[in-house]
């Protein structure tokens, strides 16, 4: 088969790697599809360190090519490949594709039948990748208690803030988008998410007269390219209020804890979101989330180590990459 394969920062290869055999438990997966994603970029430029010769891809959806005749996932299902899984033998318990283990750029992988979730054909391929956003967004909800009518403030607008947000709203609760990127507010507006502001002086104000008066109930910081010094958050929030900081990857956050300490407030990391996965496939299934606003590009395979080296080098730079949903077709 087929894999693409790092041997060293900004250097990534296609190269020939043995067939896979079938085993007990486990299922053979063709992948059809790959989104390329900001931890892919960081494997790949060297933030994230791995040990060469890694294939990275975080997120891949696929089709079921080989499977034993007792499993429950049958051949030719279309499948959503997990991201993270359960590893009792590594240090965090957990195993992250394209970071801590092989990741899926390559034709098949082997993935254990409760790693694979089947895709209802009201689910496109497109709106598959929007799979993880939505179960940080049901994580979040349930990590921070969130009840209906409470205010949530959310800083950081890109994709991942603008689900989140319609996934508050879908549990009737008020979101708060604060952001500086003028597109990224504009796109929220769109997107159904009334109450949109300017990460500036006069988001306290702004946030105070939503609702009416008070402080936010909760807030959540999301460090997707979020550049905001995270601790604005802790004098915008009541007393003993649900704080969330979340990430796609381990990333170092320097956080004043002053006003935390002082209001009692419970803090939360977020970083992967495996348990409400099957949830997400249904909120998609029944059209929960709307993300016709966010552009989305589709790539041949062989286009990938240039459209990486590309966002590599916006990544060095410290500039923002491209908000839109990025897929990689594998050839079938």
């Amino acid at each position: 088969m087929k894999v693409w394969q790092l041997a060293y920062p900004h250097n990534l290869q296609h190269v020939t790697a043995p067939d896979l055999k079938l085993t007990e438990e486990k299922v053979k997966v063709k992948v059809t599809k790959a989104l390329l994603s900001e931890p892919d970029v960081a494997v790949y430029s060297g933030a994230i360190k791995v040990k060469a010769p890694f294939i990275p891809g975080r997120f891949a959806i696929g089709q079921v090519t080989e499977a034993n005749e007792d499993s429950f996932v049958k051949k030719g299902e279309r499948v959503y490949l997990a991201g993270v899984t359960e590893d009792e033998c590594a240090p965090d318990g957990l195993r992250i594709a394209g970071e801590t283990v092989d990741g899926f750029y390559r034709d098949f992988v082997l993935a254990g039948v409760d790693n694979v979730y089947s895709l209802p054909t009201s689910v496109t391929d497109e709106a598959a990748f929007l799979i993880d956003a939505i179960a940080m967004a049901e994580h979040v909800v349930d990590e921070m208690h969130v009840r209906v009518g409470q205010h949530i403030l959310v800083l950081g607008g890109g994709l991942y803030g603008n689900i989140l947000c319609q996934i508050l709203i879908y549990h009737r609760a008020v979101p708060i988008l604060a952001d500086n990127n003028a597109e990224r507010l504009a796109r929220a507006k769109k997107s159904g998410i009334y109450y949109t502001f300017p990460n500036d002086d006069t988001l306290k104000e702004n946030v105070m007269n939503v609702t009416g008066g008070k402080m936010a109930d909760g807030a959540v910081y999301l460090a997707f390219a979020n550049r905001c010094e995270p601790s604005v958050l802790f004098p915008l929030v009541k007393r003993d209020a649900y704080v969330a900081f979340c990430s796609l990857m381990g990333k170092s956050l320097h956080v004043n804890l002053e006003y935390a300490l002082k209001n009692n407030v419970t803090i939360k990391g977020i970083t992967e979101s495996r348990e409400f996965v099957s949830t997400a496939i249904n909120l998609l299934a029944n059209k929960a989330v709307n993300f016709s606003e966010f552009p989305i590009k589709s790539y041949r395979e062989e286009e990938l180590g240039e459209i990486m080296a590309n966002y590599a080098n916006l990544y060095g730079s410290g500039a923002n990459l491209p908000e839109q949903i990025d897929i990689i077709k594998f050839i079938f």
